[in-house]
């Protein structure tokens, strides 16, 4: 196999001095990269592939034991490291992060400060913007986006062209395919939280400040807490009735 690129002399150490990551260079034209042509960093070759158009861009850092495949892309101040991978036609851009053992396929991209790690998952043309976050074994695909400080958890999924936004919560075994599977009412209770309420594999669920569990659950705990007939357990119903018979219908 040809070798695409080479570790220069020119370096720099990172995490407290434990790891040093090495300029890379290309040996030969590809893509829009030419011979000589010095991208980003990374700790080992085993970091990118010699194979494909895959390139690091920028000041974009690959380390331990993350690797970059096939045409995947990495720009800006991109990061990725533990397991972490990226194949297909994937791109991370600005401030992105991935670690643990994430993984990006297809035509998946991150931009702004988003971040993955645990086992969470990226695939289709899902894409991920501004400061989302998702990790556990959450995952993305179809054509979903997320914005603002989305964050999706557990065993949840957001797929179909779904967009979402905002402060919006997904945990626990929530399944979200199109947008009428998801409500979420900003400034709620005096803590001005986002309640957010959506579709899972059996029934609705819920999250809401340190919340997340069935509508029942959640209404149930407002009772205990604040009585049944207190205006916020009062409000708190009119709200889910009215996402449930949304989603629902």
């Amino acid at each position: 196999m040809e070798k695409k690129f080479e570790l220069t002399e020119e370096t720099q150490i990172i995490i407290g001095g434990y790891v040093t990551l090495h300029r890379i260079r290309a040996l030969k034209d590809f893509h829009d990269v030419k011979k000589g042509d010095l991208g980003g960093w990374i700790e080992k070759e085993e970091n990118l592939s010699h194979e494909g158009n895959c390139w690091i861009y920028d000041n974009a850092c690959v380390m331990n034991n993350a690797q970059v495949f096939d045409n995947a892309r990495m720009f800006d101040n991109a990061r990725m490291y533990g397991n972490a991978s990226m194949y297909g036609n994937t791109q991370m851009h600005e401030n992105a992060k991935m670690s643990g053992n994430a993984c990006m396929r297809d035509n998946a991209q991150m931009c702004g400060f988003s971040r993955m790690f645990g086992n969470s998952q990226m695939s289709d043309n899902a894409q991920m913007h501004q400061y989302a976050l998702m990790f556990d074994n959450a995952q993305m695909y179809g054509d979903a986006q997320m914005y603002g400080n989305t964050r999706v958890f557990d065993n949840a999924q957001v797929g179909g062209d779904v967009r979402i936004s905002g402060d919006v919560c997904i945990a626990g075994n929530g399944i979200i395919s199109k947008f009428k599977d998801i409500v979420w009412f900003s400034n709620v209770c005096s803590k001005n939280d986002t309640l957010t309420i959506y579709k899972a594999k059996e029934g609705i669920e819920v999250t809401h400040d340190q919340f997340q569990g069935t509508d029942i659950e959640f209404l149930n705990a407002v009772k205990e807490k604040h009585g049944s007939d207190s205006k916020l357990c009062k409000e708190y119903s009119i709200l889910i009735e009215m996402a449930c018979s949304r989603i629902l219908d």
